[in-house]
């Protein structure tokens, strides 16, 4: 007789089987409304150019469990005019009066290494959830510097698969475009919000909705280091999204002093999301400590082989290396 772990084993795969079945060919995405989070220092017109350099499978934008095209206005999504023009939106709306442009062009420039999204089910029972890998080298007349960025989110969805398309497609791709803003705009010009506009953002997370992870984001792209105590508060959160979204900026305001702390995190953590964000975090800091500790995890995931979280781990790491 079939046990009853088997016959759910079954009824799992017959339900990912169906969902997939009906899933359309393609899903519609929003451009980013940009955050008007405006800086506080001021930034001269500039030229960027945005270089497609993503190889081999790094070209695929959505891939996964669901095998959908993502599309934006009507056509499939175009990842360096898709970057380019909500990038171009989102500086702007900060008071950085950039004009970002795909294809060649004169410092600064970023090389697009990698922008793409993954998705995972792992049953017809658990959350569908997104990836998404951002990785540029932004160039100047100085020299290079690699920006990543990641950013993971999930969700059940109870009637439809529509349902997924705001909090696992939209606000990541969002995500994506005002953190990358916040880094270059940083990078560049040095530029960073008030400390009144930290204080407000922290004032409002006193209060909680489904939302406010993305105000604790909102502290990171501030760039300012007044974030960061609050930020270490809540690494420890209950909400998981607002946890990591803690742990990522971290990484995202340069808070090099909590390097041992992101560490602890990664090596402590009991689920798999907060220690990859730790990652993703550690990268973001680029001392050569940071970069020797991401070496090291390197070479210790991929000995582990085929483990899905190891593989996943090592795919944040290459986006800073």
């Amino acid at each position: 007789m079939q046990s009853k772990n088997g016959i759910r084993a079954g009824l799992c795969a017959a339900v990912m089987t169906l969902l997939s079945a009906c899933a359309p060919g393609s899903y519609a995405v929003k451009n980013p409304a940009p955050s008007n989070l405006a800086f506080a220092t001021p930034a001269p017109q500039t030229a960027i150019s945005v270089v497609d350099q993503r190889a081999g499978s790094e070209r695929v934008f959505f891939s996964g469990v669901l095998a959908s095209t993502l599309t934006v206005d009507g056509t499939p999504i175009d990842a360096p005019a898709y970057l380019s023009r909500n990038l171009q939106a989102e500086l702007a709306s900060r008071g950085v009066p950039a004009q970002v442009s795909a294809g060649e062009g004169a410092f600064p420039r970023m090389d697009l290494k990698s922008f793409r999204m993954q998705n995972y089910r792992a049953t017809g029972f658990s959350p569908f959830v997104s990836f998404t890998f951002l990785s540029v080298d932004l160039e100047t007349a100085t020299g290079k510097q690699r920006l990543g960025v990641f950013i993971k989110r999930g969700k059940v969805p109870v009637w439809s698969f529509d349902e997924v398309i705001e909090p696992t497609l939209n606000q990541p791709l969002s995500l994506a475009v005002k953190e990358l803003a916040a880094k270059v705009a940083g990078r560049l010009y040095g530029a960073r919000s008030s400390d009144g506009e930290v204080e407000r953002l922290a004032a409002k997370l006193k209060s909680r909705n489904d939302d406010s992870y993305l105000d604790v984001y909102a502290l990171g792209f501030t760039n300012n280091e007044m974030a960061v105590s609050t930020l270490v508060d809540l690494t420890r959160d209950a909400d998981e999204y607002v946890r990591i979204a803690a742990i990522s900026s971290l990484g995202i305001v340069g808070a090099k002093d909590q390097l041992d702390l992101l560490k602890t995190i990664y090596r402590d953590a009991g689920i798999w999301q907060d220690r990859a964000m730790a990652l993703k975090s550690i990268g973001d800091l680029d001392t050569p400590e940071s970069k020797a500790f991401l070496a090291q995890q390197l070479a210790d995931l991929q000995a582990k082989g085929t483990d899905k979280d190891a593989a996943w781990s090592i795919q944040v790491i290459g986006l800073y290396m």
